[in-house]
């Protein structure tokens, strides 16, 4: 049976050669990726839309987290040459999500300073990113920029963590009042019963459901931080994250 595969448009495949000047995208090995056939009407292509984290299940750096779209969207798309594409498949060990994603934001980067006249930043030897703000390098996970400031976010933040915790309880809580509260009422009603509320199981009825808030609030925050594993850090100015 084949596995389904989230490829990505042609549109797409095109946006992502051009952010990178229609070179290979690995800072070590920039090569052109098209150039002249022997035959006057055609090109030579040598270059790939890969995939950061695998179209189908199965394949290097999968990341099941993520949606069929953001899977086939331009975020986790990066250009290569062949050699290159290869490459990054057979050894997914070595060369991490993390690695491409910092590869496609340095080459981008470069591209912009060309555009701009300004001399190209030097792909850096230690893992890190390039600050949304003022440009200057930042060691992986580092908190804080050094030369802006900027707070770097690889996860949710204090605030994102704090609002998902508030709507697990708020969900939490909610169910345990209609399971609790509410549900007997509508089977009484139904039934002619006479079930007490929280099913006589008086405090006990209580505590499960702060129990059942707690574990919603826990499951809420868990999976806010899922939407941000395996993306670049976020940068933010003058914000309490």
């Amino acid at each position: 049976m084949n596995k389904i595969r989230d490829d990505f448009t042609k549109e797409t495949k095109r946006i992502l050669q051009e952010r990178v000047g229609n070179r290979c995208t690995n800072p070590e090995c920039r090569c052109l990726t098209s150039g002249p056939n022997y035959e006057p009407e055609k090109a030579t292509r040598i270059g790939v839309a890969a995939h950061i984290t695998a179209a189908a299940e199965g394949g290097p750096r999968f990341n099941s987290s993520l949606s069929n779209e953001k899977r086939k969207s331009i975020s986790n798309g990066i250009w290569l040459c062949q050699n290159c594409a290869k490459l990054i498949d057979n050894d997914e060990k070595i060369y991490t999500t993390n690695m491409l994603l910092e590869w496609k934001q340095v080459s981008e980067e470069n591209c912009r300073r060309e555009l701009e006249g300004k001399p190209p930043i030097e792909y850096p030897q230690k893992e890190g990113w390039i600050c949304y703000w003022c440009r200057s390098f930042v060691e992986h996970m580092q908190p804080v920029c050094a030369a802006c400031h900027a707070e770097v976010a690889y996860t949710a933040t204090r605030k994102e963590r704090g609002e998902a915790w508030s709507t697990g309880l708020f969900v939490g809580g909610g169910g345990s009042l209609l399971f609790f509260v509410l549900l007997p009422q509508i089977l009484n009603a139904q039934f002619d019963w006479a079930l007490p509320i929280g099913f006589g199981l008086g405090i006990y009825a209580l505590i499960i459901s702060a129990i059942i808030a707690v574990i919603c609030g826990v499951v809420s925050i868990e999976h806010k931080e899922k939407q941000y594993r395996g993306q670049p850090p976020r940068f933010f100015r003058n914000t309490i994250i």
